[in-house]
């Protein structure tokens, strides 16, 4: 299998000098957590959520909006690009190696397409023998409702975590992910004045931002259904219940893409 019979072929661009407040005006319009960022027409590099949220976060940011800023402060430069005609699973490897979520395609020196680590999932959905108790992240990393936000920043960004359980009681409340916090800190960046943003970031709880119920699965879940769930909702991940409903593990974009790299 190619990258070209799994990447998407329409990618959404920005020129590198647009205001950082339009690229994330791009992701929410189009529902996609990444750009790509041109200059002159090339390439120039790659802007995601998580690059928003880090960002953002940071002290230095907190009297800076996104209005004031330019994609190539938070872009990531240069980065990996493949040829349409390499194998999807070399392009699972070249993620993974590298710790990055998506590829742009490019074909004699033009922007072709786009594969990600969500491309994978339609790949995945035509394996019927692999169940979530089988790849799972076990016992994930969790939230609870009360904890601020900026601590559940930092916990995502330690540990390269793309999503966070929150649990109250011993119970899945809900979950808060990367982009639910670069969301959240560009809408507060935008409309809460100067003086009183770090503060109110600061005091900013998971409860406020976290998606509520949570979307699960349970360990018995064949991986063809998870992949299908999650490509056709645009799911990061999905935590994973034992019968009794308990949460025990968690099943990312980056289990979808091992398991395609394994079995390409």
């Amino acid at each position: 299998m190619r990258v070209s019979q799994i990447m998407t072929p329409n990618v959404i661009t920005i020129d590198k000098d647009i205001s950082l407040a339009e690229a994330i005006g791009q992701m929410r319009r189009h529902e996609i957590s990444r750009l790509v960022v041109t200059d002159a027409g090339k390439i120039d590099g790659i802007v995601t959520e998580r690059d928003i949220a880090r960002e953002l976060g940071s002290t230095r940011s907190y009297r800076l909006p996104p209005g004031r800023m330019h994609v190539s402060n938070v872009m990531t430069a240069n980065p990996v690009t493949v040829a349409p005609d390499i194998t999807a699973k070399r392009a699972a490897e070249l993620m993974l190696d590298n710790d990055i979520s998506g590829l742009p395609v490019v074909e004699d020196d033009k922007l072709a397409g786009i594969v990600t680590k969500m491309d994978f999932a339609k790949v995945c959905m035509g394996f019927d023998d692999i169940f979530a108790g089988q790849i799972m992240q076990s016992s994930p990393r969790t939230a609870t409702p009360s904890d601020r936000v900026i601590h559940a920043r930092r916990l995502l960004f330690e540990e390269d975590l793309i999503s966070l359980p929150v649990v109250e009681a011993g119970e899945l409340v809900g979950i808060v992910t990367v982009r639910d916090i670069a969301m959240c800190l560009a809408a507060f960046q935008e409309v809460v004045p100067d003086r009183h943003k770090s503060e109110r970031i600061r005091n900013l709880l998971v409860e406020d931002i976290m998606t509520q119920p949570a979307t699960t699965t349970h360990t018995d879940a064949k991986l063809s259904d998870i992949a299908r769930v999650m490509f056709e909702r645009r799911f990061s991940s999905l935590p994973v219940l034992n019968l009794e409903d308990e949460l025990v593990g968690l099943v990312t974009r980056t289990e979808l893409t091992e398991v395609a790299r394994e079995r390409l």
